[in-house]
């Protein structure tokens, strides 16, 4: 099978999909099968395996569905080319070629995108105080004490998201971004004096144990987005969690300046 496991047991060609490559991968789909729609990855536990498979359009060895000779191996293996998919849709895909050749699953990938954007959006506009609560309260009570943080000058989105090489999720950060009023209006009404100190502090110190572990800045964006959504999958809380990270991203208060 063309596939590996995002946790758990390693597959025998894991290497030749980069780790950012199906960062974004499950990110654009939403954690979710391309065609079922069932979610696939549990954000929540990061020693569950992942039961979704990265599945080729255009197969990657001579005897692989849709291979095809005159594509580069770097395009064949990149998350242009792959389709997150669960087991059963993945064996569906690859039994009956005749039915789902490579141009009916690159529009198919995409009309999936589209619809996991499309929710985002829907929810972004729609999530209320009560989201907003239930990550703020998983927030301070996941964290045990930051240290408190300089804020940084403000700067202009475009050249921060060039500068720290996240023009991969430029759209969900603009995204996120039309839902800072809410978050603002909502930090100024909370009862708590020091509550928007204290969650600035917990987004910074999050974002640097993350930036001294390795990450890239895409991996920690992504790592942040499930942080902030509270670990969860529901479209309500990504969008949430989403408007929350783009929040402090504007303020300069997670990634460089």
């Amino acid at each position: 099978m063309d596939y590996y496991m995002y946790w758990g047991e390693k597959m025998s060609n894991k290497a030749t999909i980069s780790r950012r490559d199906e960062r974004l991968l499950h990110t654009k789909s939403g954690n979710r099968c391309a065609m079922c729609k069932t979610i696939l990855v549990d954000v929540g536990n990061p020693s569950a395996a992942c039961v979704g498979e990265n599945a080729h359009i255009y197969g990657e060895k001579p005897d692989a569905a849709r291979y095809d000779a005159t594509k580069d191996s770097s395009f064949v293996n990149s998350e242009q080319n792959l389709i997150f998919l669960c087991c059963n849709c993945h064996k569906k895909i690859d039994t009956d070629v005749a039915s789902y050749p490579a141009n009916e699953l690159f529009a198919l990938k995409a009309q999936h995108e589209q619809w996991v954007t499309q929710k985002l959006e829907e929810k972004s506009i729609s999530y209320s105080f009560a989201e907003l609560e239930v990550l703020a309260k998983y927030l301070v009570s996941s964290t045990a004490s930051a240290q408190t943080t300089s804020s940084f000058s403000l700067l202009k989105i475009d050249e921060k998201i060039k500068k720290n090489s996240l023009i991969d999720v430029q759209g969900y950060i603009t995204m996120g971004l039309s839902s800072n009023f809410t978050i603002a209006d909502y930090l100024n009404r909370h009862p708590d004096p020091l509550f928007a100190a204290k969650l600035t502090n917990i987004m910074a110190q999050k974002y640097r144990d993350l930036k001294s572990s390795g990450l890239d800045n895409y991996e920690i964006f992504d790592e942040l987005w499930t942080f902030a959504s509270g670990n969860n999958s529901d479209f309500s809380y990504k969008a949430a969690g989403l408007g929350i990270l783009t929040y402090f991203f504007e303020k300069c208060e997670v990634f460089e300046k």
